[in-house]
């Protein structure tokens, strides 16, 4: 017995259990199954013609901070690319000069994007300040298992996120 009136036999099988937990949830066996898995695979150049390929995809975001909330629209640019053995999913948004889409990034980081009836992380989405064709370049998510259509619908969704 311990000294809290615990068996040993028990603190030992609770702590057991906590390690096959922490296992579980490092290998992925355990998360979410409505987010689709997915791998970052870096960025990609854009040049002016492979930008008409890509979608825009306006979205609403909020920041919260200390001071108070921010709320703004925005444009992310999508590029779903089903030609390969695995589905590519590129993206960008564009930085304007006031600094709100630094916001908007900061939300993207936490948002997810529907491919159809998929979810993917959005964190892939790159900021730029170049327009396309002038050393513009889109993050890169591989998707492991789905394959959505390349015309699948697509929209941002995401709640209010800390500054």
């Amino acid at each position: 017995m311990s000294n809290f009136g615990i068996p040993r036999w028990a603190i030992l099988l609770f702590g057991a259990g906590l390690v096959l937990f922490g296992l579980a949830v490092s290998q992925g066996w355990i998360r979410d199954p409505t987010v689709a898995k997915s791998d970052y695979v870096g960025t990609i150049d854009v040049s002016a013609k492979a930008a008409k390929l890509y979608r825009a995809v306006p979205f609403e975001w909020q920041v919260n901070s200390q001071a108070g909330s921010t709320k703004g629209n925005d444009t992310a640019y999508v590029r779903i690319d089903p030609s390969g053995e695995r589905v590519i999913l590129c993206g960008w948004l564009r930085l304007d000069k006031a600094g709100a889409s630094l916001r908007a990034t900061r939300w993207l980081s936490e948002a997810q994007l529907k491919v159809g009836d998929l979810r993917v992380p959005a964190l892939f989405i790159a900021p730029t300040d170049k327009p396309p064709g002038d050393d513009l370049n889109a993050g890169c998510a591989r998707l492991i298992e789905d394959r959505p259509a390349a015309d699948a619908p697509l929209s941002l969704d995401g709640s209010a996120v800390r500054e």
